[in-house]
């Protein structure tokens, strides 16, 4: 059977970026994964509409996190092994879920760990990016006003409640940002995830991603392909933590720390650039 020219011009680039997955330089790679998320973004607002009809809005996140982590791995050979899935919680308990930030890849790597119950925590700028933006209002994502630190307390307060009421968790970082250092280190930790989780006494769940420099680093025009550790830490409970300043202080800086001395121990083969 003759195929069309024009189902062939669709289907061959996919099917040479399929085979080809470890080859390209750093533009074109960087181009491959953009059209991935962008892919990923699209069904996502597929899902945002559909899965509320059958019952299942609580997958939507978690439908798209896991097929961005199968497009990457298929088209760009980048893969996860995903350390202390013990530590997740079971059914449909909530939890705050943190994680380091490195770059704006960093959605290659969550999507294989993200759990099936949870909602993002985005900056508000997000919400009118194209696809992106509109995908994570669909999914409900909580778009904090981080320049407005009253609305910002405010929408983590709503984000408390509402954990409790949709039996939902939360995805954050802390770091507020991307650290773009390609080092084995953290920026400073904002603290609305830490007040939202004594707040609603639920238990934060740290998550680190090793340092992925090898694979990725936009200052020296690198992207390659591998696979990265993600570590899952133990539960920490915040039953009995109040929710002043001091105390919040002292679990944002210890969960930090534990963070901090992971990523070192899971990225002890990178050579950190500063030593």
């Amino acid at each position: 059977m003759k195929v069309p020219w024009g189902l062939t011009a669709v289907i061959a680039p996919i099917v040479f970026q399929a085979i080809f997955r470890k080859r390209g330089g750093f533009l074109y790679r960087k181009f491959v994964a953009f059209v991935l998320m962008g892919v990923a973004a699209f069904l996502g607002i597929i899902a945002g509409v559909t899965l509320p009809l059958v019952g299942r809005a609580h997958l939507i996140n978690w439908t798209v996190a896991r097929t961005e982590a199968f497009l990457n791995k298929t088209f760009l050979a980048i893969t996860a092994t995903v350390e202390g899935t013990e530590n997740l919680p079971k059914g449909d308990q909530a939890a705050i879920y943190v994680c380091n930030h490195q770059t704006v890849m960093d959605i290659m790597f969550m999507g294989n760990v993200f759990p099936k119950r949870a909602a993002v925590v985005a900056k508000k700028s997000i919400r009118w990016v194209p696809f992106l933006g509109w995908f994570m209002i669909l999914s409900k994502t909580i778009f904090l006003d981080r320049g407005n630190r009253d609305n910002a307390i405010k929408q983590a307060r709503q984000a408390a409640v509402d954990i409790h009421r949709k039996k939902m968790g939360v995805w954050i970082y802390p770091e507020g940002t991307r650290s773009n250092s390609g080092k084995n280190e953290l920026l400073p930790f904002k603290k609305g995830a830490f007040y939202m989780a004594t707040q609603a006494k639920v238990p934060i769940i740290p998550i680190v991603i090793q340092n992925y420099k090898d694979i990725y680093n936009a200052k020296q025009k690198h992207f390659g392909y591998g696979d990265v550790k993600i570590k899952i830490l133990p539960p920490v409970d915040t039953t009995d933590i109040p929710e002043n300043s001091e105390s919040v202080d002292k679990l944002t800086t210890d969960i930090r720390n534990q963070m901090l001395a992971t990523l070192k121990e899971i990225s002890s083969d990178q050579q950190d650039k500063s030593e």
